[in-house]
């Protein structure tokens, strides 16, 4: 089994870390959860394919226990109550004494702690610094999750994604057949989450393939209606996705 200590040095950042992290530490302080909850968006990344598109919940105080053991569940309004609610408790992970909760499978997929894989933990496009049961959720955050392997671990990791960058896709929402919108398109780092143009980054969705420029902007004239779901990926590279209806 990866250690501790190992598992920190091969993530190249302290998010593997961070998930398991006790409940409450390096924790920052949250206001009261409204009484409907505290709305947040999540979305799982899987290693070939998005297993959570983009989800709009509002999360309410709950104990959550993958482990089935009540002395260890955590409680309050966390990452782990997002995350149980998104998926329906569709995730498993395991509790390691003084250390919490790992995340080791969600909806199917699966990387347990010994593996050079582990899901990774993401929010505001930047890594968590707490982990799931200690990170109190803000009304408006997004959170991510995404399987990543360590180069150091590179000739283990078969699927790739080793340390990858996270796409980060930007554009309107709504627009109108005939207009012209303009998408925008960073890579976030994988250690600190810098953001950087996206440079010949894929855009799909839209009925022709795209290409994202130097700028990380890709200018797209939209000649019929409908509702599209606009993707961006790259090599190695953690995918994103946009809903865009368009209307006469």
């Amino acid at each position: 089994m990866f250690s501790r200590s190992h598992l920190a040095s091969t993530c190249g950042c302290a998010l593997a870390l961070a998930l398991l992290l006790p409940s409450g530490a390096l924790a920052h302080k949250a206001k009261p959860p409204a009484k409907g909850g505290v709305k947040v968006f999540i979305r799982v990344e899987g290693a070939k394919r998005t297993l959570l598109a983009e989800t709009a919940i509002s999360v309410k105080s709950e104990s959550v226990d993958p482990a089935g053991k009540p002395e260890d569940a955590c409680t309050g309004v966390t990452a782990a109550a997002a995350l149980q609610q998104a998926t329906h408790g569709r995730w498993q992970g395991k509790y390691y004494s003084g250390l919490g909760y790992s995340v080791e499978a969600i909806d199917g997929e699966a990387f347990s702690f010994e593996s050079p894989y582990y899901w990774s933990f993401w929010i505001d496009s930047k890594p968590a610094t707490v982990g799931i049961c200690s990170a109190k959720l803000h009304a408006g955050e997004h959170l991510l999750f995404f399987p990543q392997c360590s180069k150091e671990a590179a000739t283990q990791c078969p699927q790739g994604l080793f340390d990858p960058p996270v796409l980060e896709l930007r554009g309107p929402k709504r627009a109108r057949v005939g207009q012209t919108i303009t998408l925008h398109v960073l890579s976030l780092e994988n250690a600190k989450g810098a953001p950087s143009a996206a440079k010949g980054a894929s855009i799909a969705g839209l009925g022709k393939a795209l290409t994202v420029g130097a700028s990380g902007t890709v200018r797209v004239h939209l000649r019929r209606a409908g509702r599209f779901v606009v993707r961006v990926s790259a090599p190695g590279a953690i995918r994103d996705e946009l809903a865009l209806t368009v209307v006469r």
